[in-house]
C-alpha cells in the first residue's frame, strides 16, 4: 500500500498545485521580507510609571547609571566600551535591578517579557526592535529611555530569532 503523496511525487508529471507548493517553500527561504515578518525577539525591561517627568527621568538615569557601574565592576574594572554589550555580564544585573525597581508585573521574572514578534508590544517597542529602516539592534543592546503610554522603559534585548512556527504555518496555508 503506497501513500498517495509518495505516488504523486514519484509520478512523471507533477501537478501545478504541487509545483506551487514547492515554489512557495523556496520563496519562503529566499525572501527577506518574508523572514522579516517572522522575526522575534526576547527582551527584558524596567518600567517606571508616573506623571512627574522629572522624577521618572531621574529614576531612569539613576538605574542606567547603576547598571553601567555594576557591569564595569563585574568586568574587573575594565573601562571597555564592549562590557555593556556583553549580555552575559549585563543580564543578571539588569534582572536584579528590574526585580527591585520595575513597576511592571514582569518584575517577578526580572523584567523578562518573553519572546514576541512585531505588533505584540507597545508601538514604540516595535519601532526600536523591528525597525523598517536601518539595522535592527543586536542582542545585548540596551535601549532607553523609551516613553510609552505605560510609562518610561529601559529595554534589554536578550535574544533575536525567526519564528519557525509562523513560517511553517504560512507554508501550510500556502499563501
Amino acid at each position: 500500500h503506497q501513500h498517495p503523496s509518495v505516488t504523486c511525487l514519484t509520478s512523471p508529471t507533477l501537478s501545478a498545485l504541487q509545483l506551487g507548493f514547492f515554489d512557495s517553500i523556496s520563496a519562503a527561504f529566499a525572501n527577506n521580507d518574508y523572514e522579516a515578518q517572522d522575526q522575534r525577539v526576547r527582551a527584558s525591561h524596567i518600567l517606571i510609571k508616573g506623571d512627574d517627568v522629572g522624577y521618572v527621568m531621574t529614576k531612569i538615569k539613576t538605574i542606567m547609571g547603576e547598571l553601567n557601574e555594576r557591569v564595569r565592576e563585574v568586568d574587573d574594572g575594565n573601562a571597555e566600551e564592549g562590557a555593556m554589550s556583553n549580555i552575559a555580564l549585563v543580564q543578571p544585573i539588569f534582572s536584579e535591578l528590574a526585580k527591585r525597581e520595575s513597576q511592571c508585573p514582569s518584575r517577578s521574572e526580572g523584567g523578562d517579557l518573553g519572546s514576541f514578534g512585531r505588533g505584540k508590544m507597545a508601538p514604540e517597542f516595535d519601532e526600536l526592535l523591528f525597525p523598517d529602516v536601518g539595522e535592527a539592534p543586536p542582542v545585548g543592546a540596551l535601549l532607553g529611555p523609551v516613553v510609552t503610554d505605560f510609562g518610561v522603559h529601559i529595554i534589554l534585548l536578550t535574544e533575536r530569532s525567526v519564528d519557525i512556527d509562523q513560517v511553517e504555518e504560512k507554508l501550510a496555508r500556502n499563501d
